[in-house]
């Protein structure tokens, strides 16, 4: 029931947010006893604001009254992903680009991690400038990356 209910806000918001200019990053949904609550994780370039948040939750907050797609009361929260979150897909990385990063990444079939400035995300595939060098990945051996503080 939760995960189908997850499954439907994700199909209605995900429109909404991007009709906004933003991307949807994830959305988490938890149920108390007499309530949910909805976890809205949203980023765009040059990052998001708490002026950001308060208009999605507006927008955002409408459409789940009007949709009535939750039994009940809940709470809605817009939010971005934090600066330490995980990168996985090549718009993350694109954000990140001219940044120091860290990737872990499946390479001759062993995990190994690599750190260097991120250059460039083309073709899906990331570039790097590490130590030894510029190195390309494709995105599809990358395990996780994150960008280093």
């Amino acid at each position: 029931m939760l995960t189908d209910l997850k499954t439907d806000l994700t199909r209605m918001i995900e429109p909404i947010v991007g009709a906004e200019g933003f991307d949807l990053v994830e959305i988490k949904l938890a149920r108390f006893k007499r309530s949910y609550r909805v976890q809205v994780f949203v980023d765009i370039d040059g990052g998001v604001t708490i002026d950001h948040c308060a208009h999605l939750s507006g927008v955002v907050g409408a459409a789940l009254e009007a949709a009535d797609m939750i039994a009940g009361a809940y709470v809605l929260e817009i939010s971005s992903p934090g600066l330490d979150r995980p990168l996985y897909s090549a718009r993350d990385f694109r954000r990140k680009i001219g940044d120091r990063v860290e990737i872990r990444a499946l390479i001759d079939g062993r995990e190994t991690t690599v750190t260097g400035t991120l250059t460039g995300v083309e073709n899906d595939e990331i570039t790097l400038s590490a130590d030894d060098g510029a190195r390309t990945f494709a995105l599809a051996d990358i395990r996780k990356g994150k960008v280093l503080f």
